[in-house]
């Protein structure tokens, strides 16, 4: 799931970039990424399911990740690029540490997947302040509309 993005310059960000996020004391740069202590792999996404239980995320804080669009790959390695039907702002939530952060998943919408069985939890413009401060996953509210890239 979301192995890139576009920043809001519309540029392709890849895992390791260093990427602007949102968080509750404002914007930071950070890399996208977080490397397993255990396995000494980069991990970039976590699980909207267990991100608050798993050690390895427990203790991180909740920030935004602003972007115009994402990507998925289909089984036969087509690639998709999701956005809002007018291209605006989607907000993705993410938690971070020290100078690092990894991108949120939850169950794809139902006519996505086809594609991808996962996506980046998107939080609406109003449930940004819940999320920064308590870090509670509340109700993604936005549709989108995806094409292939």
């Amino acid at each position: 799931m979301c192995g890139r993005f576009l920043n809001l310059e519309e540029r392709e960000i890849f895992p390791s970039d260093l990427v602007e996020i949102e968080t509750i004391q404002g914007n930071m740069d950070k890399i996208w990424g977080v490397v397993n202590k255990y396995n000494n792999k980069t991990v970039i996404n976590a699980r909207g399911e267990t991100v608050n239980e798993l050690t390895m995320f427990k203790y991180m804080k909740p920030c935004i990740i602003p972007a115009t669009g994402y990507f998925e790959w289909d089984k036969d390695k087509k690639k998709y690029l999701f956005t809002k039907p007018d291209r605006s702002v989607i907000y993705m939530a993410g938690v971070y540490k020290e100078d690092r952060f990894v991108i949120i998943t939850t169950e794809a919408y139902e006519q996505f997947m086809s594609i991808h069985h996962r996506m980046p939890y998107i939080i609406s413009i109003a449930d940004i302040p819940a999320w920064l401060k308590d870090r509670r996953l509340l109700n993604r509210r936005e549709e989108y509309i995806y094409k292939r890239a």
